[in-house]
Protein backbone atom coordinates (compact mmCIF):
# COMPACT_ATOMS: atom_id res chain seq x y z
CA UNK A 1 0.00 0.00 0.00
CA UNK A 2 1.55 3.52 -1.02
CA UNK A 3 1.88 5.87 1.50
CA UNK A 4 -0.94 8.65 1.37
CA UNK A 5 -0.13 12.40 0.95
CA UNK A 6 -3.02 13.63 0.67
CA UNK A 7 -7.07 13.54 1.76
CA UNK A 8 -10.31 14.25 -0.35
CA UNK A 9 -13.59 13.92 1.59
CA UNK A 10 -17.51 13.88 0.72
CA UNK A 11 -19.00 16.01 2.62
CA UNK A 12 -22.90 15.80 3.47
CA UNK A 13 -23.40 12.46 5.94
CA UNK A 14 -19.85 12.44 6.20
CA UNK A 15 -18.73 16.16 7.76
CA UNK A 16 -22.10 17.72 8.12
CA UNK A 17 -24.72 16.00 9.16
CA UNK A 18 -27.83 16.94 7.92
CA UNK A 19 -31.64 15.63 7.13
CA UNK A 20 -33.93 17.56 4.15
CA UNK A 21 -37.52 16.70 3.15
CA UNK A 22 -37.62 18.45 -0.42
CA UNK A 23 -41.41 17.96 -0.38
CA UNK A 24 -42.90 19.25 2.42
CA UNK A 25 -46.05 21.31 1.25
CA UNK A 26 -44.89 24.71 2.89
CA UNK A 27 -41.89 24.86 1.22
CA UNK A 28 -43.38 25.56 -1.91
CA UNK A 29 -46.60 27.94 0.17
CA UNK A 30 -43.58 30.11 1.16
CA UNK A 31 -42.18 30.31 -2.21
CA UNK A 32 -45.20 31.41 -3.72
CA UNK A 33 -45.67 33.80 -1.20
CA UNK A 34 -42.07 34.98 -1.62
CA UNK A 35 -42.37 35.29 -5.51
CA UNK A 36 -45.42 37.81 -4.84
CA UNK A 37 -42.66 40.17 -4.00
CA UNK A 38 -42.10 40.63 -7.06
CA UNK A 39 -44.86 40.41 -9.40
CA UNK A 40 -44.81 36.40 -10.28
CA UNK A 41 -48.10 35.17 -9.14
CA UNK A 42 -48.14 31.60 -9.22
CA UNK A 43 -49.74 28.83 -7.45
CA UNK A 44 -48.08 26.54 -4.71
CA UNK A 45 -48.50 23.29 -6.12
CA UNK A 46 -48.25 24.59 -9.76
CA UNK A 47 -44.53 25.75 -8.54
CA UNK A 48 -43.86 22.58 -7.04
CA UNK A 49 -44.70 20.66 -10.31
CA UNK A 50 -42.83 23.20 -12.66
CA UNK A 51 -39.76 22.53 -10.37
CA UNK A 52 -39.98 18.61 -10.62
CA UNK A 53 -40.69 19.23 -14.75
CA UNK A 54 -37.59 21.20 -14.60
CA UNK A 55 -35.56 18.35 -13.20
CA UNK A 56 -36.90 15.69 -15.14
CA UNK A 57 -36.07 17.73 -18.26
CA UNK A 58 -32.36 18.47 -17.08
CA UNK A 59 -32.02 14.68 -16.35
CA UNK A 60 -33.11 13.89 -19.61
CA UNK A 61 -31.02 16.51 -21.76
CA UNK A 62 -27.94 15.45 -19.84
CA UNK A 63 -25.57 12.45 -22.31
CA UNK A 64 -24.08 11.54 -18.62
CA UNK A 65 -23.83 8.47 -16.67
CA UNK A 66 -24.70 10.36 -13.21
CA UNK A 67 -26.33 13.44 -14.55
CA UNK A 68 -26.51 16.15 -11.96
CA UNK A 69 -29.32 18.74 -11.81
CA UNK A 70 -28.06 22.68 -11.24
CA UNK A 71 -31.25 24.10 -8.84
CA UNK A 72 -30.48 27.38 -9.39
CA UNK A 73 -30.69 26.53 -13.42
CA UNK A 74 -34.22 24.95 -12.96
CA UNK A 75 -35.10 27.95 -10.90
CA UNK A 76 -34.16 30.49 -13.56
CA UNK A 77 -35.86 28.49 -16.13
CA UNK A 78 -39.46 28.36 -14.04
CA UNK A 79 -38.83 32.13 -13.47
CA UNK A 80 -37.99 33.21 -17.06
CA UNK A 81 -41.50 31.73 -18.14
CA UNK A 82 -42.91 34.15 -15.38
CA UNK A 83 -41.11 36.87 -17.07
CA UNK A 84 -38.64 37.12 -14.09
CA UNK A 85 -35.18 36.42 -15.14
CA UNK A 86 -32.96 37.88 -12.42
CA UNK A 87 -30.15 35.29 -11.46
CA UNK A 88 -30.04 36.87 -8.09
CA UNK A 89 -34.26 35.79 -7.54
CA UNK A 90 -33.45 32.39 -8.35
CA UNK A 91 -30.27 32.34 -6.06
CA UNK A 92 -32.63 33.87 -3.46
CA UNK A 93 -34.97 31.43 -4.56
CA UNK A 94 -32.93 28.26 -3.90
CA UNK A 95 -31.34 29.44 -0.85
CA UNK A 96 -35.25 29.46 0.54
CA UNK A 97 -35.70 26.13 -0.66
CA UNK A 98 -33.02 24.95 1.36
CA UNK A 99 -33.53 26.86 4.18
CA UNK A 100 -37.27 25.50 4.85
CA UNK A 101 -36.45 21.99 3.72
CA UNK A 102 -33.56 21.45 6.19
CA UNK A 103 -34.38 19.62 9.35
CA UNK A 104 -31.38 19.17 10.39
CA UNK A 105 -27.97 20.69 9.97
CA UNK A 106 -24.85 20.91 11.83
CA UNK A 107 -21.25 19.53 11.76
CA UNK A 108 -20.82 15.80 13.22
CA UNK A 109 -18.88 16.36 16.52
CA UNK A 110 -15.59 15.26 15.05
CA UNK A 111 -15.65 16.44 12.11
CA UNK A 112 -14.04 19.74 12.88
CA UNK A 113 -11.24 18.41 15.52
CA UNK A 114 -10.23 15.51 13.01
CA UNK A 115 -9.69 18.46 10.48
CA UNK A 116 -7.88 20.31 12.21
CA UNK A 117 -5.58 17.76 13.30
CA UNK A 118 -5.45 16.58 9.62
CA UNK A 119 -4.41 20.27 8.07
CA UNK A 120 -1.90 20.42 11.22
CA UNK A 121 -0.11 17.80 10.02
CA UNK A 122 0.29 19.27 6.72
CA UNK A 123 -1.87 17.16 4.21
CA UNK A 124 -3.87 19.12 1.78
CA UNK A 125 -7.41 18.61 1.46
CA UNK A 126 -10.15 18.81 -0.55
CA UNK A 127 -13.83 18.27 -1.35
CA UNK A 128 -15.76 15.96 -3.44
CA UNK A 129 -19.15 16.05 -3.16
CA UNK A 130 -22.79 16.00 -4.74
CA UNK A 131 -23.87 19.21 -4.15
CA UNK A 132 -25.47 22.23 -5.20
CA UNK A 133 -23.43 24.58 -5.19
CA UNK A 134 -25.94 27.55 -4.57
CA UNK A 135 -26.07 25.94 -0.93
CA UNK A 136 -22.55 24.51 -0.19
CA UNK A 137 -20.35 27.51 -1.00
CA UNK A 138 -22.49 29.49 2.03
CA UNK A 139 -22.80 26.46 4.21
CA UNK A 140 -18.99 25.19 4.05
CA UNK A 141 -18.54 29.20 5.50
CA UNK A 142 -21.50 28.72 7.80
CA UNK A 143 -19.89 25.73 10.00
CA UNK A 144 -16.35 26.91 9.49
CA UNK A 145 -15.29 24.15 7.64
CA UNK A 146 -14.31 25.89 4.06
CA UNK A 147 -11.12 26.88 5.19
CA UNK A 148 -9.31 23.80 5.09
CA UNK A 149 -9.78 22.90 1.91
CA UNK A 150 -7.58 23.29 -1.19
CA UNK A 151 -10.56 23.06 -3.64
CA UNK A 152 -14.12 22.16 -3.25
CA UNK A 153 -15.57 20.13 -6.46
CA UNK A 154 -19.09 20.14 -6.35
CA UNK A 155 -21.03 17.92 -8.85
CA UNK A 156 -23.04 21.14 -10.08
CA UNK A 157 -19.84 22.31 -11.37
CA UNK A 158 -19.72 20.23 -13.77
CA UNK A 159 -23.42 18.53 -14.52
CA UNK A 160 -21.73 14.64 -13.46
CA UNK A 161 -21.94 12.93 -9.86
CA UNK A 162 -20.14 10.59 -7.94
CA UNK A 163 -19.26 7.58 -8.81
CA UNK A 164 -18.26 9.51 -12.11
CA UNK A 165 -14.43 8.92 -11.76
CA UNK A 166 -13.61 12.27 -13.65
CA UNK A 167 -14.61 14.37 -10.17
CA UNK A 168 -11.55 12.27 -8.47
CA UNK A 169 -8.97 12.50 -11.13
CA UNK A 170 -9.31 16.48 -11.30
CA UNK A 171 -8.93 16.11 -7.40
CA UNK A 172 -5.72 14.44 -7.38
CA UNK A 173 -5.04 16.71 -10.91
CA UNK A 174 -5.61 19.56 -8.19
CA UNK A 175 -3.66 17.97 -4.96
CA UNK A 176 -1.18 17.01 -7.22
CA UNK A 177 -0.94 13.68 -5.90
CA UNK A 178 -1.33 10.47 -7.77
CA UNK A 179 -4.50 8.54 -6.93
CA UNK A 180 -2.74 5.09 -5.35
CA UNK A 181 -1.28 8.20 -2.67
CA UNK A 182 -5.00 9.91 -2.21
CA UNK A 183 -7.42 8.70 0.39
CA UNK A 184 -10.98 9.60 -0.18
CA UNK A 185 -13.26 9.56 2.86
CA UNK A 186 -16.93 9.08 2.32
CA UNK A 187 -20.27 6.93 3.99
CA UNK A 188 -21.26 5.66 0.85
CA UNK A 189 -20.49 2.61 -1.14
CA UNK A 190 -21.69 2.68 -4.43
CA UNK A 191 -20.72 6.82 -5.23
CA UNK A 192 -17.27 7.42 -2.47
CA UNK A 193 -16.01 3.98 -2.53
CA UNK A 194 -16.38 3.29 -5.96
CA UNK A 195 -15.60 6.38 -7.38
CA UNK A 196 -12.48 6.28 -5.84
CA UNK A 197 -11.41 2.55 -6.44
CA UNK A 198 -11.68 3.42 -10.30
CA UNK A 199 -9.10 5.40 -10.72
CA UNK A 200 -7.02 4.01 -7.87
CA UNK A 201 -7.31 5.83 -5.32
CA UNK A 202 -7.48 4.78 -1.61
CA UNK A 203 -10.68 4.50 0.06
CA UNK A 204 -12.50 5.12 3.63
CA UNK A 205 -15.85 3.85 3.85
CA UNK A 206 -16.94 5.95 6.89
CA UNK A 207 -20.22 3.90 8.83
CA UNK A 208 -20.84 5.70 11.83
CA UNK A 209 -24.58 3.83 12.24
CA UNK A 210 -24.11 0.06 11.36
CA UNK A 211 -20.70 -2.06 10.30
CA UNK A 212 -21.78 -2.85 6.83
CA UNK A 213 -20.69 -7.03 6.57
CA UNK A 214 -18.48 -7.69 3.91
CA UNK A 215 -18.70 -4.28 1.82
CA UNK A 216 -18.69 -4.19 -2.03
CA UNK A 217 -16.53 -2.50 -3.62
CA UNK A 218 -14.10 -3.19 -0.49
CA UNK A 219 -12.92 -0.40 0.98
CA UNK A 220 -8.95 -0.21 2.43
CA UNK A 221 -10.54 0.88 5.71
CA UNK A 222 -13.68 0.86 7.36
CA UNK A 223 -14.35 3.37 10.26
CA UNK A 224 -16.45 4.17 12.49
CA UNK A 225 -15.90 7.90 13.06
CA UNK A 226 -13.31 10.48 11.86
CA UNK A 227 -10.88 9.88 14.72
CA UNK A 228 -10.41 5.92 13.34
CA UNK A 229 -10.49 6.96 10.03
CA UNK A 230 -7.02 9.53 10.91
CA UNK A 231 -5.80 6.94 13.30
CA UNK A 232 -5.83 4.63 9.83
CA UNK A 233 -4.65 7.78 7.74
CA UNK A 234 -1.26 8.32 9.95
CA UNK A 235 -0.50 4.56 10.15
CA UNK A 236 -0.45 4.30 6.14
CA UNK A 237 1.60 7.29 6.21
Amino acid sequence: MSKIRAVVFDCYSTLIDIKTNEQKNEIFHYLSLYLQYYGAKVDAAKLKSALDLERDRFMQSKAEQYPEVDLEVAFNNILREKGLGDPFLAESCCKLFRVLSRERFQLFPDSFPVLEEIKKSGYPLGVVSDAQKVFWLNEGEILGIRQFFKFVLLSTHFGFRKPDPRLFRIACTMLNTPPEETVYIGNDLETDVKGAKQIGMQAILLDRKTEQKNPKPRPDFHAKNLWEAWEWIKSSS
